[in-house]
């Protein structure tokens, strides 16, 4: 996944990403990075990007099932830029 976002007006210290994973309503997955601070955009640097590294999928019979996650970004004042919910499942066999 790759983030790519523009800071308008202030400094934005200490911005982190934070993701839970459910599934059947149980936790199975708290992630957190930290992104770092960001100063407001300027022409020579229109954009700030961020690549994050792959995470790998659990295997075997136990882990199949549908999951549930919601991932946000969030900076050291706690508030939350940007929050999304999205679901994936687990299969033996995609047909």
């Amino acid at each position: 996944m790759k983030a790519s976002f523009k800071v308008q007006h202030d400094v934005l210290s200490g911005l982190k990403y934070l993701q839970v994973v459910k599934r059947k309503g149980i936790r199975v997955s708290k992630d957190e990075e930290m992104l770092g601070s960001y100063a407001p955009n300027t022409q020579e640097k229109p954009v700030y990007e961020k690549k994050f590294a792959e995470d790998e999928a659990p295997s075997g019979m136990m882990a199949r099932g549908h999951y549930e996650a919601v991932s946000k970004f969030v900076d050291d004042d706690d508030h939350t830029h940007l929050k999304f919910e999205w679901s994936f499942d687990i299969a033996k066999d995609w047909k």
